[in-house]
């Protein structure tokens, strides 16, 4: 067991012993003691009000999370909407090439096609 522990067990079985006599029964300085002491000392931050300028910008920052969320909403339901919007163009382009092909074939029956393969 080290210096250190030995004086922290020995202060919590006798805690109204003074850092001299703490000292003396472990074999060390007193000055050594009390830096043993002191830094085992729990400290606890004293909670501190926020300056107006920290509530200022907090306020800001809450406002610009919150744009943050609209904007990021409205780029998923556009997105989603580009997405509708490719599905038709693809129906759409098949569809032109299925009518295209039905008007090439009907102008070949009806021989309505010029010499350079154009229709009239």
């Amino acid at each position: 067991m080290t210096k250190k522990y030995t004086i922290l067990a020995y202060k919590k079985a006798n805690p109204t012993h003074k850092p001299s006599d703490i000292a003396k029964a472990c074999g060390v300085a007193t000055a050594y003691v009390y830096q043993v002491l002191h830094s085992t000392k729990n400290k606890v931050a004293k909670p501190v009000e926020p300056t107006d300028g920290q509530k200022t910008l907090r306020q800001e920052i809450g406002r610009l999370n919150e744009k943050v969320e609209d904007l990021n909403y409205e780029i998923s339901q556009l997105n989603h909407l580009l997405d509708e919007y490719r599905e038709e163009c693809r129906k759409l382009k098949l569809h032109h090439g299925g009518l295209e092909y039905i008007i090439s074939y009907l102008e070949s029956r009806l021989g309505i096609k010029e010499n350079d393969g154009t229709t009239v």
